[in-house]
C-alpha cells in the first residue's frame, strides 16, 4: 500500500481557490478534499470550518504593489503619461483580484467584516494614497489645475475597477497585460478636468458670468418697475 499523498497548506489553498472560484461557496469540503487528493478528515485538521478555508483560499496572496515602484519612474514624465501607465497597471491589478472578490461577495454571510477583508486584501487604500500624493505633487508644481484630489482619485479608480470588472465578466484573458498606449484615450476623458488653466482663463470665464448677472439684475429691475407702474 502506497503512502498517502501529502499536500502542503499552500498547495491545498491554491487548489481550494480554484474550486471555489469555479463553483462558489456551495461546493463541499468533500469536493475540495477530493480535488486535493486528501481525506475530508485531514482537511478539517488544518481548517476547522469551510468558511475558514474559503476565506483563507481566496485571500491567499496579498497582491504585490512592486509594480508601482516602476511606475514612479514615469512620474518624471508629464502627468498624462504617468496616468496612462498607472491606469494600465491598476486595471490589471483589478482583473487579478476581482475573481476572488466576486466569489467572496456571493457568500451568504457576506457583510462588513468580509468586505473589510477584501479591501485589506486588494490594498485599494494603499493604492489610492499613492495616487493622491502624486496628484497633489502635480498641483504644487503647477502641472495640473485646481481639481479636488480626493474626488478625482476616487472617480479614476472606480472607473478602472468597472472597466476591469466588465472584462472579467466578459471572459477576457486576464493574463494579457494592458498597455499604457491603450489607456491614453481613457486618461484623456479625465484630462480635461485636470489640465492646468491657461493664463487669463479664469478672467475670461468670469466675464460671461458678470454679463449674465448684470442681465438678471436689469431684468429684475424692469419687473419691479412694471409692477410699480401698474
Amino acid at each position: 500500500m502506497g503512502r498517502p499523498k501529502t499536500v502542503g497548506d499552500r498547495e491545498l489553498l491554491e487548489i481550494a481557490r480554484v474550486v471555489f472560484r469555479q463553483h462558489g461557496h456551495t461546493v463541499t469540503t468533500r469536493d475540495v478534499a477530493r480535488a486535493a487528493g486528501i481525506s475530508q478528515a485531514v482537511l478539517y485538521q488544518r481548517f476547522k470550518t469551510k468558511d475558514q478555508l474559503f476565506l483563507a483560499a481566496l485571500t491567499l496572496d496579498a497582491p504585490s504593489l512592486g509594480g508601482l515602484s516602476e511606475i514612479e519612474a514615469a512620474a518624471k514624465e508629464d502627468p498624462r503619461s504617468y496616468l496612462a501607465v498607472f491606469a494600465a497597471w491598476l486595471k490589471d491589478h483589478n482583473r487579478n483580484v476581482l475573481p476572488s472578490i466576486l466569489t467572496i461577495s456571493a457568500h451568504p454571510k457576506y457583510g462588513k467584516e468580509m468586505m473589510d477583508q477584501i479591501h485589506r486584501h486588494n490594498r485599494a487604500g494603499e493604492i489610492a494614497a499613492i495616487l493622491r500624493l502624486r496628484v497633489r505633487s502635480w498641483q504644487q508644481a503647477g502641472k495640473i489645475g485646481p481639481v479636488d484630489v480626493i474626488s478625482f482619485v476616487h472617480t479614476f479608480m472606480q472607473a478602472l475597477h468597472t472597466k476591469a470588472l466588465i472584462e472579467v465578466l466578459s471572459g477576457d484573458d486576464v493574463k494579457i497585460p494592458s498597455r499604457p498606449g491603450e489607456m491614453r484615450t481613457f486618461v484623456d476623458v479625465f484630462w480635461n478636468g485636470l489640465k492646468p488653466l491657461k493664463t487669463g482663463t479664469s478672467s475670461r470665464r468670469a466675464k460671461p458670468a458678470r454679463k449674465r448677472n448684470a442681465a438678471r439684475k436689469s431684468l429684475a429691475q424692469e419687473i419691479r418697475k412694471s409692477r410699480h407702474d401698474s
